[in-house]
């Protein structure tokens, strides 16, 4: 497999007291959110069984879960390997993105005034000025936790659940987006546009804020599909 090998132990926050099955869902929807695993990589059962210390037929139920999510590709005598969309389907999804976030920001505008709201959207926006200097990892996951905060603060969980598998494909591809373009984007473009909607959430105009927000999502689609077709399915 692609990377430095990780191990995951119970010890690890995000996996303790879950199933073998459930650490793996958990562990490969995080990998492919940060780019350690890329689309069209195989999946080595006997390395991953290793890695997040799961048995064969939990890692084997992990992949027709993800399967079912469109994250992952399940062939008969191949095996598993993370999943690639082409430009059209990659196009279509963040037309979903759109609408979605954009009613998140909506809500969020309209719940701005809820006790620690304000306090909660304004650090994080300074926690994606802090990463910047750290580097693209730490930018993406910057990114993600404002987006994550905005749908927290909608308070809307259907809304978070739908959106959920979105931001692991979105992120995944402005990860390889910000590797491959020499302007550092996340640095540039969607950090001056996420102080932008934040600002629009802020001012508690719901209308405004859901306008803001589809705009930075057509702007990252605009972005993405500017990479080349060797990124794509």
């Amino acid at each position: 497999m692609a990377g430095r090998a990780v191990q995951y132990t119970d010890d690890d926050p995000a996996l303790r007291g879950l199933t073998g099955t459930q650490r793996a869902v958990v562990a490969l929807r995080e990998g492919i959110r940060t780019g350690r695993y890329v689309p069209g990589q195989r999946l080595v059962e006997i390395d991953l069984m290793k890695d997040l210390g799961v048995g064969r037929n939990s890692l084997r139920e992990a992949f027709s879960r993800l399967a079912s999510e469109g994250l992952v590709a399940v062939e008969p005598h191949r095996g598993a390997s993370i999943r690639r969309r082409s430009r059209a389907e990659v196009a279509a999804l963040y037309d979903i993105a759109e609408v979605l976030e954009g009613l998140a920001a909506r809500r969020a505008a309209e719940n701005i005034g809820l006790p620690g709201n304000v306090d909660l959207l304004n650090r994080t926006v300074e926690g994606q000025v802090a990463a910047v200097p750290v580097g693209i990892n730490a930018q993406v996951d910057a990114a993600a936790d404002f987006h994550e905060v905005i749908l927290r603060i909608a308070d809307n969980p259907p809304l978070t659940e739908l959106c959920a598998n979105l931001h692991i494909l979105t992120f995944s591809l402005q990860l390889r987006h910000s590797r491959l373009a020499t302007d550092h984007p996340l640095s540039g473009h969607s950090l001056t546009e996420h102080r932008e909607v934040a600002d629009a959430i802020l001012s508690g105009d719901p209308q405004h804020a859901e306008d803001v927000m589809r705009n930075h999502t057509r702007n990252g689609k605009q972005r993405l599909m500017a990479l080349p077709d060797n990124v794509f399915g």
